[in-house]
């Protein structure tokens, strides 16, 4: 330390005062810290997913109800056979009947098999549709401790009355309905217990059975991976009502600017994995008004006509809902069968149960407008070019056969849209698309999850639309989609050029910046690639002339050693009159020995180093 730190200047012609160590440690002033903070660092929570974990002994149990389902299918199958009378259908109903008598997880396996049809026989698909997701409802005192374990309250803290019969029974739930402490009437949702344990059972079972049968190749290697993973997700998702209850409020939030379309309100105060608590809808099943429609029952639909409910308005704006969550929204409803629908007054529709969502890539949405343009002007050759970029990368399939089959099936619904004497079922996309899978199946194309619920929304959409409309013009109703969305559209594009007037916004600045940006950096880009020209090339070159070389020198080697065999054999002629006997190699070489051995041993070495030279990275020239 020198002499001037122990002194401070008071100013400058005063004297300078002396400081000790003592005057200058003392303690400062503070803010007192939070007793609440336990540490400084932050920690989130992990993301979690609804998943069950089956064991070991509770799928060999499941596997031993599965073999009794399998005597019962096939002994009545030759029972059939022995009696000249087994036919497909009757086969479809009896897998039909041990699926329903297997339990509950079988119901929802079968529901979702019925879709199958590039997987399972058409008739067994229109069988296992039929499939009712009505099962026994369990103890509604489980139901109780479910929720209040769930809310962590008792049901009197929550639920001002509760019903303890269930309004609805399904494979995975029970929904009761009640009445909340506010006065708010409500649709309780509460899983059933055990049954994700059991369903995981019944999944671990069947990937050993499939993964048996592909083994022994009873089935085609891979065929079922696909189909195994769908299903698992499917049900997984099914099962977490904390994801329901986010698109139910989703969907409710992005459809109210539009007014023709709505959703549930979901309590999310009440909402966990195993319980969901949503407004209760009063109204009209889309199943009711089908079912009078079909049976011409003219005091229901004058009771209909009283309530502002029209079937044929109705069908219009659900086919333009379908195209609008298709092609504009986030997702689409995947499961809007009549029983998930409901109709209040003023053709008010309103969505239940989005335990089945699903979301298209942007590429799967261009394919869908190009296939609705060639449909409106019947160009069946063009919907078939579109229509096969669905299924992904084709397989080694005859192209053309496959083409061929595909154009008949677009052929013959197009021409039942414009015949006055077509029935609904003909008019409706669900043969199309049923037919199309199946001869997916026949070809053995792989069909992604994407585009079976892809296709199981639209049949049944236009199912329902055929069926309130039976004069329905889909083409047309697409146009007016169409026309509907260009005016939105230029609504839009005009509301932007405004903001515009006086000139960019500040998001304008942002993205002229980002394009600048890229602009250089395509620049650098194409810099370092004219420097350095063709790299991926060359080493793609590089590969091939590997490959080439070594068979190349495994060539020259049998050719040097052939040749040998020849020099020695006409010297051994022309110096000693005598020709070498090679029995013995064409013995050596054509029994099996040591020869043999040696000689794949070696071929296996060759295969080896050209995967292990293949799998290596591409470097540049100068690191090799």
């Amino acid at each position: 330390m020198t002499r001037m730190d122990e002194y401070v200047l008071v100013a400058e012609t005063e004297a300078p005062i002396p400081l000790t160590t003592a005057d200058v440690v003392r303690p400062m002033p503070r803010r007192k810290v939070s007793e609440y903070v336990v540490s400084p660092t932050v920690t989130l929570p992990m993301a979690r997913y609804v998943s069950f974990k089956a064991g070991t002994i509770r799928p060999l149990l499941r596997l031993f109800v599965w073999l009794s389902g399998a005597i019962r299918f096939y002994s009545g199958t030759l029972l059939d056979v022995i009696l000249r009378r087994d036919t497909v259908q009757r086969r479809a109903v009896r897998l039909r009947r041990v699926f329903e008598d297997t339990g509950a997880s079988f119901t929802k396996l079968g529901q979702q098999l019925s879709l199958r049809a590039d997987i399972l026989p058409y008739a067994y698909c229109a069988e296992l549709a039929k499939m009712l997701d009505r099962v026994p409802a369990f103890p509604s005192q489980q139901a109780i401790e479910i929720i209040e374990r769930n809310l962590g309250r008792s049901l009197g803290e929550v639920f001002e009355v509760f019903d303890p019969e269930p309004i609805g029974s399904a494979s995975l739930a029970c929904v009761y309905q009640a009445r909340l402490k506010g006065g708010e009437r409500v649709a309780v949702k509460v899983r059933r217990p055990g049954i994700g344990p059991l369903i995981a059972a019944d999944l671990r079972a069947l990937d050993w059975l499939l993964d048996t049968a592909e083994m022994l190749t009873i089935v085609q290697p891979g065929l079922t991976r696909r189909f195994r993973n769908d299903i698992r997700t499917i049900l997984f998702n099914e099962m977490n009502f904390r994801l329901e209850a986010r698109y139910i409020d989703l969907f409710r939030r992005r459809s109210r600017r539009r007014g023709d379309v709505t959703a549930p309100r979901v309590y999310f105060q009440y909402c966990t994995e195993e319980v969901l608590v949503s407004e209760f809808v009063s109204g009209v099943w889309m199943w009711e008004i089908i079912g009078a429609i079909d049976n011409n029952d003219e005091v229901f639909l004058a009771k209909l006509t009283s309530q502002g409910i029209d079937p044929k308005t109705l069908a219009r704006k659900l086919i333009r809902i379908m195209h609008r969550e298709v092609l504009e929204e986030l997702f689409f409803h995947a499961d809007p069968h009549p029983a998930n629908i409901v109709i209040s007054a003023n053709n008010r529709i309103c969505f239940i149960d989005f335990g089945a969502v699903g979301r298209f890539s942007t590429q799967t949405r261009k394919t869908w407008r190009e296939l609705m343009h060639h449909m409106m002007n019947g160009d069946v050759t063009r919907m078939v070019n579109c229509s096969i970029s669905f299924t992904g990368p084709l397989p080694p399939v005859d192209v053309e056969r496959f083409g061929k089959e595909v154009e008949q099936i677009y052929a013959d619904w197009l021409y039942a849209q414009k015949s006055r004497d077509a029935e609904w079922w003909e008019r409706s996309t669900a043969q199309a698309w049923l037919r199309y899978i199946e001869v997916a199946r026949k070809f053995g194309i792989p069909v992604s999850l994407e585009t079976i619920q892809f296709f199981r929304a639209t049949f049944l959409y236009d199912s329902i639309v055929t069926r309130l409309d039976r004069e329905i013009d889909l083409a047309r109703a697409y146009k007016e989609y169409v026309e509907q969305a260009a005016k939105e559209a230029g609504h839009r594009v005009r509301r932007s050029i405004k903001r515009r007037m006086l000139g960019p916004t500040d998001m304008d600045y942002l993205q002229i910046e980002q394009l600048t940006d890229s602009a250089a950096q395509f620049l650098f880009q194409l810099q370092r690639n004219i420097e350095n020209p063709i790299i991926h090339f060359r080493n793609i070159v590089g590969k091939l002339a590997y490959i080439a070389t070594v068979l190349l020198r495994l060539g020259y080697f049998a050719a040097a050693v052939i040749g040998a065999g020849l020099i020695a054999d006409s010297v051994s002629v022309r110096w000693f009159d005598r020709e070498i006997d090679w029995s013995w190699a064409r013995q050596a070489v054509t029994s099996f020995g040591w020869i043999q051995l040696l000689l794949l041993a070696v071929v296996l070495v060759l295969i080896r180093r050209i995967v292990i030279r293949l799998s290596q990275p591409d470097t540049r020239p100068a690191e090799q």
